[in-house]
C-alpha cells in the first residue's frame, strides 16, 4: 500500500512541476501611431490622408466594438494605391479585422485592375500582416523602384519597417 501511495504522489508532484512551468503567454503592446508612423516614415505615402473611423464602418464594413484602436493614412488621389491601415482589434477579434483588411485590400486592387498598372501591381503585393492582437494592412512602396526594378524589392523597405514597428 505504501508503494502505491508513493507512486501517486511522485505523479502528483511530476504533474505539478510540469503545469507550474506553462504560465500564460503575454502578447505585446504597440502603439498603432508608433507602428504607423514608422511604416510612413520609411515608405512615405502619396498625399495621404487620415483614415477616418467613418472609413473603418462604412467602407471597410467594421464593427468599431470590434477595434480598441487604429491609425491609418491612404492616399487622396486616384492615382495612389497607397495605404497603410493599423489596427488593434478587441479581444477575439483580430479574425474579423483581418478580414475587413483582406478585404479592402482586394478592392484596392479591383480599382486599379484596369486603371493603372504599377498601382494595380503595388496593391496586388499590399502586405497584410498580424502581431497578436494587431492587424496592417500594408500597401505602398516607391513607383520608380516598382517600375525600374519590381514590386518585391519596392517592398523590401516595407517588410522592414513592419519588422521594425512590432519589435
Amino acid at each position: 500500500m505504501k508503494k502505491i501511495i508513493s507512486i501517486i504522489m511522485a505523479c502528483v508532484l511530476s504533474m505539478s512541476l510540469l503545469t507550474a512551468c506553462g504560465g500564460k503567454e503575454t502578447t505585446a503592446s504597440y502603439d498603432v501611431n508608433e507602428v504607423l508612423t514608422t511604416i510612413t516614415d520609411a515608405v512615405p505615402l502619396a498625399m495621404p490622408g487620415e483614415v477616418t473611423e467613418e472609413y473603418l464602418t462604412i467602407m471597410m464594413g467594421l464593427d468599431m466594438a470590434d477595434v480598441a484602436n487604429y491609425a491609418g493614412q491612404m492616399a487622396m488621389v486616384n492615382v495612389s494605391s497607397d495605404c497603410v491601415i493599423v489596427i488593434e482589434a478587441a479581444e477575439g477579434k483580430i479574425d474579423t479585422v483581418k478580414a475587413a483588411l483582406e478585404n479592402t485590400k482586394q478592392s484596392i486592387v479591383n480599382s486599379f485592375e484596369l486603371y493603372l498598372p504599377d498601382q494595380f501591381e503595388k496593391a496586388q503585393a499590399g502586405r497584410i500582416v498580424v502581431k497578436g492582437n494587431y492587424a496592417v494592412l500594408a500597401i505602398a512602396g516607391d513607383n520608380q523602384t516598382i517600375v525600374d526594378k519590381g514590386v518585391e524589392e519596392a517592398y523590401k523597405a516595407v517588410d522592414a519597417a513592419i519588422e521594425e514597428a512590432f519589435k
